[in-house]
Parts: structure tokens; C-alpha cells; sequence
């Protein structure tokens, strides 16, 4: 018997190549072991519910574990992202007219009185009547619309740039690809509490997600880091003044270049 991939003798007792190290496939394709290669991929076993469990409350752990070289107990930070943002999207699909309206339904008072307090002539046009929508309301269902499409492209997008806020905050010991380790275990985290928020959300009819997912997102930043770097209180508070505003710039940048697409994506 030879292996398929390297064409070496091996023996049939064997389940790996002593060669190669590729695995042995002896028996056929089935649904079920498809599903099997698939969740396998994803790590979504029970390596990510132990992954999860741990970086709910003891997330240091498993950041610096993985880091130090503990790759077998844990899940793979990507996979895990992947696993968590997979979970949202679906859930955020299935549920996109509920996401869409609870997420434009933020400010849309404040900013329609804003609006019309700087217009001095009523019958001027708005804003959203010069991009072509009826309301306020509007325009911001075909905002939230567009960044639920793009949502998975811009998590991926905005995890080196919230990679590169800690690193420019916390720097030493850890060097940039250690500190993309951490956020992406950071970020599969809270899109995982960003789940839980929208169901809230939708059970409550109370909007938790727009603003929950900010002030969550600070906490556990917080959380994370000072068990990582076991800051006293005043190291901590100092940095994470540096992280928000960064954090804040960073949001405005975003904010600016949605406006720009969407104008563009308008006309």
C-alpha cells in the first residue's frame, strides 16, 4: 500500500504517513464524514466551547497560552472568529429586517430635530432628500442595509486596524502578531456578545446592540488587557484614555468613508 499524496510504502495499520504526515483516508466519502472534515476545519468542537468558556472570564489564558506555544487545547484564534462571525451572520440574516430597523431607529429623532434646527427655511431640501430618500429613516435602513451585506468583509477589515490601536497602546512584551492574536480572540468574543445583545434586542423590543456593543466592547477591552498585562488601576485607565480616543478617531474615519460609499453607491 502506498501513500496517495507522496507515494511512499505504508502500512496499513497505519492511520498517518510516517513520511509525509498526511492522514490516511481509507474509507469513502459520506455526508457524515463530510460534516465531520467541515466542523473539524472550523475547530467549531469542543475545543470551541472550551475556547469560549475560558475567554469569557479568564481570556489571558488562552491568548497567552496560544502565544507560548499551547496549540492543541485551544481553538485557532481565526478559526474561532471565523466560527463566531459565521454564527452572527447567520443569525443577523435570518432576522435582517429586524437587524435593519432596530439599528436605524437609533437617533433618528435627535438627528431629524438637529436637521431641522440648522435649516432656516423649511421647505429647503434635507440632507437625505438630496440623496434621493423620502426620510431620514430611509437613508439609514439603506446605510445599516449595506453594512449588514458588507458586515464579515469589514469585521476582517477593521481587525488589523483595532490590532494596530493595542499595539500602539500596549506595546511590549507582545509584538504585532501577538497582538493580532489577542484581538482576534477579542473580536471573536464580541461578536459572540453581539449575538446575544440583538436576541435581547428582538425579545425586548429595546435597541442593546447599537450603543450595548460599544460600551461591551471598552469592557472587555479593559478586562482583557489588564489581566494580560496585570496594570494597576492607573496604568490601565491611562491606556485605555490612548485606546478610546484612538478608538474614537478610528469610528469617525469609518463613518466618513460610509458616508463616501454610500453618496458614491447614490449617485
Amino acid at each position: 500500500m502506498k501513500c496517495k499524496n507522496c507515494n511512499v510504502e505504508i502500512i496499513d495499520s497505519d492511520n498517518f504517513c510516517r513520511t509525509c504526515g498526511a492522514k490516511i483516508v481509507k474509507e469513502r466519502i459520506t455526508l457524515k464524514n463530510l460534516f465531520y472534515n467541515v466542523v473539524d476545519a472550523l475547530g467549531w468542537d469542543n475545543k470551541f466551547l472550551l475556547t469560549l468558556r475560558y475567554l469569557l472570564y479568564q481570556p489571558h489564558i488562552v491568548s497567552s497560552g496560544f502565544i507560548n506555544g499551547v496549540r492543541k487545547k485551544y481553538a485557532n484564534p481565526f478559526s474561532f472568529f471565523v466560527v463566531t462571525l459565521t454564527i452572527s451572520l447567520l443569525v443577523f440574516n435570518l432576522f435582517s429586517d429586524d437587524f435593519i430597523e432596530l439599528s436605524s431607529d437609533v437617533n433618528i429623532y435627535q438627528t431629524e430635530q438637529h436637521e431641522n434646527s440648522i435649516l432656516s427655511d423649511k421647505n429647503s431640501p434635507k440632507g437625505y432628500e438630496l440623496l434621493g430618500f423620502k426620510s431620514h429613516k430611509d437613508l439609514q435602513k439603506a446605510i445599516n442595509s449595506k453594512v449588514l451585506r458588507y458586515y464579515n468583509i469589514t469585521s476582517f477589515l477593521l481587525l488589523p486596524l483595532y490590532t494596530l490601536l493595542a499595539f500602539l497602546v500596549f506595546r511590549k512584551p507582545y509584538n504585532f502578531g501577538e497582538h493580532l492574536v489577542i484581538n482576534t480572540y477579542l473580536q471573536g468574543v464580541l461578536t459572540f456578545l453581539s449575538i446575544v445583545l440583538f436576541v435581547l434586542s428582538l425579545l425586548t423590543k429595546i435597541n442593546f446592540i447599537t450603543y450595548g456593543s460599544f460600551i461591551l466592547m471598552f469592557i472587555y477591552y479593559i478586562f482583557t488587557y489588564q489581566k494580560i498585562y496585570n496594570l494597576t488601576l492607573g496604568r490601565l485607565s491611562i491606556k485605555m484614555l490612548k485606546f478610546a480616543a484612538l478608538l474614537i478617531v478610528l469610528f469617525l474615519v469609518v463613518i466618513i468613508l460610509t458616508a463616501v460609499v454610500v453618496m458614491i453607491y447614490v449617485n
